[in-house]
């Protein structure tokens, strides 16, 4: 039996990303302490305000102006629906470029840090860098890693960003010691 289960959407290391050609390490620092996330093609997602949520909204304020408005009659209440569709696009549009700018995470990582290289592509697979990316990955999908049992601190994604993104030759070690399976017949490291 084994512990590795292919990874899904959820069940992944959140700083880890797959591309076509490699990996992309991102900096945990990134996204620590914001309401974004980083999605499985790399692009930072803002997980307070859905785009579901605030397309319904659109739509549902522009049939209740258009129901209140138009007093009956067909005509005025398509012209009014979709009148309050555009008005309510730019105002969502508008909503959500000030919650960008109020937060972004790329401007508050720039500032703290004084750079903005928060990810790195790692393309050769024959480099120390791709092995790495490709354990992390691997025991991000195992089940003692997504339990808690191995890790329960979470510090895979930084250990990672160390060794791959600072080059760190330590956090490298300290990844495939994490990433080994205990062996022997003290098994206190699973």
């Amino acid at each position: 039996m084994t512990d590795f289960t292919a990874p899904g959407p959820t069940e992944r290391l959140p700083t880890l990303v797959r591309t076509a050609r490699g990996y992309r390490v991102h900096d945990p620092a990134l996204i620590t302490g914001t309401r974004y996330v980083i999605d499985d093609e790399g692009d930072l997602v803002y997980t307070r305000l859905p785009a579901g949520s605030m397309s319904a909204s659109v739509f549902l304020g522009a049939a209740a102006v258009a129901l209140t408005l138009s007093h009956d009659d067909w005509g005025r209440m398509l012209l009014l629906f979709l009148c309050a569709v555009l008005v309510g696009c730019g105002i969502a549009i508008a909503v959500l470029s000030l919650i960008h700018v109020a937060t972004d995470p790329v401007r508050s990582y720039r500032n703290r840090f004084g750079h903005a290289e928060f990810s790195v592509d790692v393309t050769d697979r024959a480099s120390v860098d791709w092995q790495l990316c490709a354990r992390a990955e691997r025991l991000a999908a195992s089940r003692s890693w997504q339990s808690g049992r191995v890790d329960p601190a979470r510090t895979l994604g930084g250990l990672l960003w160390a060794a791959v993104g600072e080059g760190q030759d330590e956090a490298g070690q300290a990844l495939l010691a994490l990433a080994e399976p205990a062996t022997g017949p003290d098994l206190t490291a699973v």
